[in-house]
C-alpha cells in the first residue's frame, strides 16, 4: 500500500471484516493512538481515544492494545479496563486482571540494568549524552535519542555499541523511529503476539493499527493467517514524518497520522454493533 485511505473507507472496511465473529481489533499506541511525544514519559493518549475504544470494546469480541511500553505503564495511559493488555512486543500479557510474563522476559530482567549502563557508558566517550534517555522497561530496555542536537549522528554511533553490548548479554536489538530497543534473544514480538492471540481465541476476523516497524512485524503475521488459515485480516498503517518503508509495504490501508485514525475509529463506533453473549460465546 503507497497512498493514503479515506477514513470513511477504511471504517467501512473494517466494519464489514469485523462482521467476521468471533472478531478482533488491536491497535499500538506510540503514534498510532497518542502522538509522538518528546519523551516517553510525555506521551497522552489523544483526546477522545479512551471513550472510543471502551465503545469498540463492546462491539468487537476482542479489543487490545499491542505495544513496546510496559504493561502498566500504557494501562495508565489508556484507562480502558475492559482491553487485552499485551506490553514490551509480546514478553506482558495483562487480561482480567491476570498478569502473565514471558519466561524469556523473567530471565532479561536480571542483566537488563547492567546492559542499560555499560551502553550509556560506551555512549558518552563517544557523543553528549544531552537528549539520550534510557528506558528500563524491566523486560526490555529502549534507548531514544531523538532529543538529541545531532540525532543522525548520535543514532550512527549508537547502534554499533548497541549491537556488541546486547550480543555480550544475549539481548536481540531492533530500531524504531530515533530509538534503539534490547529484547530478550527469543523470538517474541508484535507479530508473535498478533498470532497467539489470533490462534488462542479462534477468531475469524483481526485488524491492527500501527505506525512503526515493529507493527510491521504483526501486518506480517495477519497477512499469513490469511493464507493459512483463510482469517479475515487488515493491518492499518499510520503515516508520520519518518514512517518506515517496511510499514508502508505490509500495510492493506495507510491514514494520516493519529487524528486520522481516531476520526475513523470514531466511525467505526457508529458502524458496528454492539456484540452480545449469544453472538460471541466464550
Amino acid at each position: 500500500m503507497t497512498s493514503l485511505s479515506s477514513v470513511t473507507d477504511v471504517a467501512h472496511h473494517l466494519a464489514r471484516l469485523l462482521g467476521a465473529r468471533p472478531s478482533g481489533l488491536f491497535s499500538d499506541f506510540d503514534g498510532t493512538l497518542s502522538p509522538v511525544a518528546p519523551t516517553p514519559d510525555s506521551a497522552e493518549a489523544a483526546p477522545g481515544v479512551s471513550e472510543t475504544l471502551r465503545q469498540l470494546a463492546s462491539r468487537v469480541s476482542l479489543a487490545g492494545i499491542v505495544t513496546g511500553r510496559g504493561v502498566d505503564d500504557v494501562m495508565r495511559r489508556v484507562a480502558v479496563p475492559d482491553l487485552l493488555y499485551v506490553g514490551n512486543h509480546g514478553l506482558e500479557w495483562f487480561e482480567n486482571n491476570e498478569h502473565h510474563v514471558h519466561p524469556a522476559g523473567l530471565e532479561a530482567e536480571g542483566g537488563l540494568p547492567e546492559a542499560l549502563r555499560e551502553i550509556e557508558h560506551r555512549l558518552e566517550a563517544h557523543v553528549s549524552l544531552e537528549g539520550v534517555i534510557f528506558e528500563n522497561k524491566r523486560y526490555s530496555g529502549s534507548i531514544h535519542y531523538r532529543l538529541t542536537t545531532e540525532p543522525g549522528k548520535t543514532g550512527d554511533v549508537l547502534e554499533p555499541i548497541v549491537q556488541e553490548i546486547a550480543s555480550e548479554y544475549g539481548f536481540w536489538v531492533s530500531d524504531g523511529k530515533m530509538v534503539m530497543e534490547l529484547r530478550p534473544g527469543a523470538s517474541v514480538n508484535k507479530g508473535s503476539a498478533v498470532r497467539r492471540i489470533v490462534t488462542d481465541r479462534q477468531l475469524k476476523s483481526a485488524v491492527f493499527l500501527g505506525d512503526d516497524v515493529t507493527d510491521a512485524d504483526a501486518f506480517v503475521v495477519l497477512r499469513e493467517l490469511r493464507q493459512e488459515l483463510g482469517v479475515q485480516t487488515c493491518s492499518v498503517g499510520v503515516l508520520t514524518l519518518d514512517t518506515d518503508q517496511r510499514v508502508i509495504d505490509n500495510s492493506d490501508f495507510l491514514l494520516d497520522g493519529v487524528d486520522d485514525v481516531v476520526s475513523m475509529l470514531l466511525e467505526l463506533v457508529d458502524l458496528l454493533p454492539e456484540v452480545t453473549d449469544q453472538e460471541d460465546p466464550e
